[in-house]
């Protein structure tokens, strides 16, 4: 199952672990049952996304969001010392080895150790920081894990969410299944030449596109394209469009990667998918869903218990350096 923790409202990316050593109560956001959250802290994280995302900060309405932003990242790191604080009270730990395999599972998504390094450096982020936000995000999904394994959903929920969204999310869309021979764009002679001995004789596309074509995914399969999961350049579809089941076109067809003969296989219109189908994806939404809700209601049970401090301040719409009596 997706790591749902990733989905759920206080995560972002950049989390840093903070505690109150070394930090004075004039750099004091916010305490979460006497654990400090610094300010420079949720500054330094809200001047990075300034640094991604310079067009949204600036003027006015710069401001705001800006102020809006701060607000946001420190209720997200409310919400992540309260879940850490749960997550002890509740025996939940997670080992060096069991951060570190999650450390490796990450870097096989990337071609090379440097490459990895190089994310990390892209998104202001450290080897030991990216350790501690794995660390929370194992804790955090622990104990959701502990908190929702008895949930269900039952065939009466799928199948009421089927019907409530199978128009507008189970529908596939109309596509064709084809066929083509790939020449490079230097070889449009080749292509002619080709495309003339299949007008006299169309049963030898296969044989063809296995000896001539230049795509390596399909050429294997005579050309076979299966049915499209992602469109088609625009030049391809237009073709694929004006042809009908069994055709192939006439003349060449070109686009940014070479000379196309194309041929379809069949076609096919808008059509809904069958419950049996997509049961299983309904499922994981649904349970997915009440996941959510589960730690939702953690969260604002924790915060209705929590002693939460704003020595100098609390956060409000046009101020990112608010301050006043505790809250």
């Amino acid at each position: 199952m997706k790591r749902v923790l990733r989905i759920l409202p206080f995560v972002l990316a950049g989390v840093l672990l903070l505690t109150a050593a070394g930090c004075s109560n004039a750099d004091v956001a916010a305490k979460v049952n006497g654990q400090a959250i610094k300010k420079s802290d949720i500054t330094g994280q809200l001047d990075q996304l300034k640094k991604q995302y310079a067009s949204m900060f600036q003027g006015k309405e710069g401001q705001a969001r800006a102020d809006e932003f701060y607000g946001r990242l420190l209720d997200q790191e409310i919400n992540k010392i309260l879940i850490q604080q749960e997550a002890e009270k509740q025996g939940i730990s997670i080992t060096d080895a069991d951060v570190n395999a999650q450390i490796d599972q990450l870097k096989k998504g990337f071609p090379s150790e440097q490459a990895f390094n190089d994310a990390l450096k892209q998104n202001n982020l450290t080897l030991d920081k990216l350790k501690e936000q794995e660390r929370i995000q194992l804790e955090s999904q622990k104990l959701l894990d502990k908190l929702t394994k008895n949930l269900k959903v039952s065939d009466a929920e799928m199948k009421d969410y089927y019907e409530k969204n199978k128009a507008s999310l189970f529908t596939e869309k109309a596509a064709a299944h084809a066929a083509h021979i790939l020449f490079d764009a230097k070889d449009e002679a080749t292509a002619q030449k080709t495309l003339d001995e299949l007008k006299k004789d169309p049963g030898k596309f296969a044989e063809l596109a296995k000896k001539l074509s230049k795509d390596p995914g399909s050429a294997s399969k005579g050309g076979d394209l299966g049915w499209p999961t992602s469109p088609y350049v625009p030049e391809f579809q237009k073709a694929l469009d004006s042809l009908k089941p069994g055709q192939m076109s006439q003349t060449l067809v070109k686009t940014q990667f070479g000379w196309h003969i194309i041929k379809v296989i069949e076609k096919r219109g808008d059509s809904i998918q069958p419950f049996d189908k997509v049961k299983d994806q309904i499922k994981q939404i649904l349970m997915q869903q009440q996941q959510a809700d589960v730690f939702q209601k953690l969260l604002d049970d924790l915060k209705k218990k929590a002693k939460i401090e704003y020595p100098n301040g609390k956060p409000s719409a046009g101020t990112t350096t608010a301050t006043g009596t505790a809250q």
